[in-house]
């Protein structure tokens, strides 16, 4: 389960904002234990040039998620910062079970 913490910086976070993260980070749950708990912290910010710069911090214990996107249109920085965090995912997922494989 995944508890979101979203917070914009010269922007109101709207409900429409809101649900769009949510839904959008959802398809990275499939990766984890349904009791594991996880924490994601997206910050959300809009500069004077209407560029957006949408963060997403996932941390894992020993590993933290990272990813953050810069452009003009938000959702579709959102959509680019969650193919990051899962690109992140598998590739670590891949990582650990390699290293178990060759044990």
């Amino acid at each position: 389960m995944i508890k979101y913490s979203i917070r914009g910086e010269n922007l109101e976070v709207t409900e429409a904002i809101r649900d769009y993260v949510v839904s959008k980070l959802e398809k990275i749950e499939k990766y984890f234990q349904a009791e594991q708990e996880l924490d994601a912290r997206v910050n959300l910010k809009v500069y004077r040039e209407k560029t957006a710069k949408v963060e997403v911090t996932i941390p894992l214990g020993s590993i933290t998620l990272r990813a953050e996107d810069v452009s003009q249109d938000m959702y579709g920085s959102i959509d680019l910062v969650t193919d990051k965090i899962e690109r992140q995912i598998r590739k670590n997922k891949q990582k650990s079970s390699a290293k178990i494989k060759t044990r």
